[in-house]
């Protein structure tokens, strides 16, 4: 349970304002968490999801892939990018991110949880909208990972609803090689998104994450 919070830091984005507080539990484990207008987004605690979302899309290429190109929509709390560094054959990450204050945090408060994932020379990021990144590359990446907000449904920041719609999602389609993996994390299952992907991509499969310490989550993956 956590029993003492502390702001550290603020930043306004185009999807809303981004806050950064410190936190201490019953325990006396402390940690870091990262909100949007009010809404709780992710913190250091946490990153068994995150890690199966990554696993989950790079089982789903081919045996052996090398050289791999992947697009992180969310640097957050650095999870989703530690995650995919951490997969076999990866050999550069773009991640997407709308705060430009997140990597600096990353830094200095969640480079303990994620190993330091922002300094991999592997990883490039770009301070932008996650929908302007795929409209820009075409057929760039082996895995696109979505993991930018609270999950279809579920939305902190509503600027980010187009991201799961039809046009949200053929972008990203479009953003794949061929072959290539789209995955989506979501805190349960939601048919009308899973409508969505079948609609768009031929091959769409559902996974649910398992941990003792975690909720279960919903993973959506189509190739």
């Amino acid at each position: 349970m956590i029993i003492e919070y502390e702001e550290v830091d603020r930043e306004e984005t185009p999807l809303g304002e981004l806050v950064l507080r410190r936190y201490r539990a019953e325990t006396g484990e402390t940690g870091s968490e990262i909100l949007i207008d009010g809404a709780f987004l992710m913190a250091s605690h946490g990153s068994h999801a995150e890690r199966a979302m990554a696993r989950f899309a790079h089982r789903r290429l081919p045996p052996g892939s090398r050289d791999l190109t992947v697009l992180v929509g969310g640097l957050g709390a650095g999870h989703t990018l530690r995650a995919v560094l951490d997969l076999d054959g990866v050999g550069r990450v773009v991640v997407s991110e709308i705060g430009r204050k997140v990597v600096d945090w990353n830094r200095r408060y969640f480079a303990d949880a994620n190993g330091n994932a922002v300094d991999d020379p592997r990883v490039e990021i770009i301070i932008n909208d996650l929908a302007r990144v795929v409209e820009d590359r075409s057929a760039a990446f082996d895995l696109v990972l979505l993991d930018v907000d609270n999950g279809p449904g579920w939305l902190a920041a509503p600027g980010n609803a187009g991201l799961y719609t039809g046009d949200g999602v053929t972008a990203c389609r479009r953003a794949l090689r061929p072959g290539g993996v789209f995955a989506v994390w979501s805190p349960q299952p939601n048919p009308a998104f899973e409508a969505v992907l079948r609609d768009v991509f031929p091959a769409v499969d559902v996974e649910t994450t398992s941990d003792p310490d975690e909720p279960p989550s919903t993973i959506y993956l189509a190739t």
